[in-house]
This record gives structure tokens, sequence and C-alpha cells, in this order.
């Protein structure tokens, strides 16, 4: 009898032992090919979110193969034959101790262990790091903005405060540790980078932070700048919380320069240049002021190749401006529109826009009276005019006096390269005729030197009778 249980026992060993090692071989084809089709790694922090998962998938492959296996098993083994005439339930078969320790004991040591592996992970990229460097993000319906202080330090004029700016895509190189200091103007919104493997929402009213460190590609460099020749790699934020009808356009570029060079000469040229040495024209500089707002996410405007589809267009901006409201100017329709939006409403398109406002550098959506004069003289240049219709004395007084604010812009242009070459030039051609009045006074004493002794007595005689 013992026997017979016994060769029963082994009979059933060598099945389960064998099923056991396709269950965990199978867990660990699982977690080997499945982040396959993930998107590439690009950050330090990538590294560690994904081995953590793999080891997640290896424990959860091998879990579903078992419970999945088991299920076929009983299909199976326990099916009606065609040739039986038993109809009645089976036997009840309750209590087995053994059994149900086991089926605890493993799930809870796997959760412990999951546990401390994923708080450990958690930790890691969360930390602080010496050398960190803080890039600011704004969450606006429907749009980006990055913002970016000036790692040399340098102020404008007497001020105290560094440079600081902003552009609709985010900037970092190989290498950075960069923590995003975010925060929303309207509603929640979510920052998610999928190949950094980082998300955080942003919260009303609150700064939320995020942490990561990019990596150089292993598949290797995508693009290559047409003015540096250096290479990075562009990838995608994205806002993963619905946010409103725009949501799905919500998203910006996300650059990985190859160098810290390369990174530094883009934020020079595109960032810090155009503050410390602002374009004497005001529709320039709005080109470029404009796009530092998240005015893309709603609009269509094909000089700068926005697609919005929440907001009016702004093509021929500066020709319906003049009609829009009767009595008003095409710039003083514009400047209402910034800072008073909800004064007029184009036909079909609701209250979304944020109020800008003039007063308060830490409050939401801010916007300073020199960008508001350069965003409505470049709105103003969407026209089919020839000449900008935009009265600039006109939008200066207006600003002004309604926010009792200076317009400096203009005021004090930087000198170009023009006329530094200008003052070279002129330094040049003093310096040259000094140099020519030294040669021509040297050579009327080397005259007078070898003049006649007549001459000199001639002379003599002149100044005596003086």
């Amino acid at each position: 009898m013992n026997s017979g249980n016994n060769s029963n026992s082994n009979s059933l060993l060598i099945p389960i032992l064998i099923g056991g090692v396709l269950i965990v071989v199978g867990g660990l084809i699982i977690g080997q090919l499945t982040p396959s089709i993930f998107p590439d790694q690009a950050s330090a922090e990538s590294e560690q979110v994904d081995t953590l998962f793999q080891f997640m998938l290896v424990i959860g492959g091998a879990i579903f193969l078992l419970v999945q296996g088991l299920l076929l098993y009983s299909v199976i083994r326990f099916r009606k034959r065609d040739d039986a005439d038993d109809d009645e339930d089976g036997p009840t078969i309750h209590g087995n101790t053994t059994l149900e320790l086991v089926w605890t004991a493993i799930p809870a040591v796997i959760v412990l262990v999951l546990v401390i592996y994923s708080y450990q992970v958690w930790v890691d990229i969360r930390d602080t790091r010496d050398d960190e460097v803080t890039i600011s993000a704004t969450g606006a319906r429907y749009a980006w903005t990055f913002g970016y202080e000036d790692p040399q330090a340098r102020t404008i004029d007497d001020s105290d405060e560094v440079i600081s700016g902003s552009l609709p895509d985010l900037h970092t190189y190989v290498g950075q540790h960069v923590v995003m200091s975010m925060q929303t103007q309207d509603v929640i919104h979510a920052f998610w980078i999928p190949e950094m493997r980082v998300k955080q929402d942003l919260l009303p009213g609150r700064t939320t932070e995020i942490r990561f460190t990019p990596i150089e590609p292993e598949s290797g460099w995508d693009y290559t700048d047409e003015l540096t020749g250096a290479q990075y790699n562009r990838y995608r934020v994205v806002c993963t919380e619905l946010c409103g009808s725009g949501h799905g356009n919500m998203w910006a570029n996300v650059y990985v320069h190859e160098s810290e060079e390369a990174y530094m000469e883009v934020l020079e040229r595109e960032v810090f240049d155009p503050i410390i040495n602002p374009p004497a024209d005001p529709t320039i500089r709005g080109q470029q002021v404009i796009q530092t707002y998240p005015c893309s996410g709603c609009h269509v405007l094909d000089d700068l190749g926005w697609a919005g589809v929440t907001g009016p267009t702004l093509n021929g901006a500066g020709d319906r401006a003049t009609t829009r409201v009767a009595g008003q100017t095409a710039e003083e329709y514009l400047y209402e529109s910034i800072y008073y939006p909800g004064s007029y409403l184009v036909a079909g398109y609701g209250a979304l826009m944020p109020q800008f406002q003039p007063g308060d550098p830490d409050g939401a959506n801010y916007m300073p009276v020199n960008d508001v004069y350069a965003v409505v003289a470049y709105l103003c240049a969407q026209s089919s005019a020839e000449e900008n219709p935009c009265d600039f004395d006109n939008l200066r007084s207006l600003i002004e006096t309604d926010t009792g604010l200076d317009v400096t812009f203009g005021d004090e242009a930087p000198a170009s390269e023009d006329s530094a070459t200008d003052d070279t030039m002129t330094d040049d051609a003093t310096d040259e005729d000094a140099s020519t009045d030294d040669t021509m006074n040297e050579d009327a004493d080397s005259d007078e030197t070898e003049s006649t002794p007549e001459a000199d007595e001639e002379e003599n005689t002149g100044d005596g009778s003086d």
C-alpha cells in the first residue's frame, strides 16, 4: 500500500519539476524579450527603471504561466469524457494547511522583495546631486514652456538679477544632472518623457520636481546641428493628464546634445544673446519672444509652423485686427487680446486663453511690457500690407498709460557690428591723421633745420623787429 503511494508520488514529482523549470524559463524569456519593444533608454534613470521592470516581468511571467498552465491542465485532465456516464459533482476536498501556507508565504516574500527593490530605485532616481542644474517647466493649456538661467551669471545694466529666458523646447546634454522645477498655470498636467522613464504631475498651487540624467544613446545620434555640426537626439515630452480639448497637442521636443559646449552654443544663440543684444526692430524681437510663451498649443501660425486647434488662427492677424472691434486700431485690439483676452471673443471660440499680466514677475502668466510691445508688433506684421499697420508710438503710449510701466524697448540699442566697425575705422583714421600730422611736423622741422644762413638771418631780424 505504502509502496503504491510512493510510486504515485514519484511519478508526479517529475512532471512537477519539469513544469517548474519551464515556468521559470518562460518567465525569464518574457522578462528579457518584452523590454525590446520599449522606447530607447535616454537617461541613467531609464536603465534602473527598466531593470526593475524586467525583474517584475520575470516574476509576473512565471506566475502567468503557472496559472494558465494549471487552467489548461485542469481543462484537459478533468474534462467530461464522451464515454462517461457520471454526471454527479466531484468529491468535496476541504483543507490543506501545507498548500495554504505555501501560496500565502510565496506571494508575501515576492511582494516584500519588490517593495524593498522598488523603494531603493525610487529613492536613488529622486536623490539630489551636487552639480544638478534646475530648469523650470510651465504647463499651460496646451503647451509647455521651459526656463533657463544663464550659467555664466551675467546681468543686464546695474541689475543684480541673473539673465534668464525661456524656450518652447527642453534642451540638455549627456551627463547633465537635471532637476525639473514644474508649475501649472491652470489645471493639472503631467510631465512625461517616455525615453527618460520619468513622469510627474503638475498641481495647481504647488511646485513639483523630477530628476534625470541624459545618457548617450546606444543606437547613436540621429541629428546634426546645421550651424555647429554638433550631434543631438530628439525626444518628446507629453502631457498624460487629460486637460481639455487640446490635450493631444500638448507636447514639446526634448533635445539631448552630445556635449556641454554644444548645449551652451544653442542656449547662447536662442536664449541669452537675444536678451543681451536684442534686435532694434520690434517685429524681429516679437518673433523671438512669442515662441517663449505657450501660444503654439492653441493657435495656427504658418510663419512659425504652429498647428494648434483650440484658438483662432494668427495667420493674417494684422489684417483682421483693424476690423475686429469698431473704433480700435490694430495695435489696440491685439494688445487687449493679450492682457484682456475676455474683452472680445472670436466667434466659435471659448474663453480659454490665459490672461497675461505685467505686474508680478513671480505670478502666473507674467508678460513684461517690453515683451507685449514686441509681440504686438510681430502680430501686426502678419498682414498682406507692405508696411506694418501698427502705430508704434500709439502702442507705446497705450501700454504705458494702461500699466503705468515704461516701455524701454529700443531706448538703448546695443552697438552693432557695423557701428563697432565704424568706430574702429574712425579710430584708425584718427590715428592715421595724427600720424600724418606728426610726419608733416617732422618734415617741417627738418626743413627748418636745413634752412640757409640767409634765411636764419632774416628770421632773426624779423623776431627782433617784432
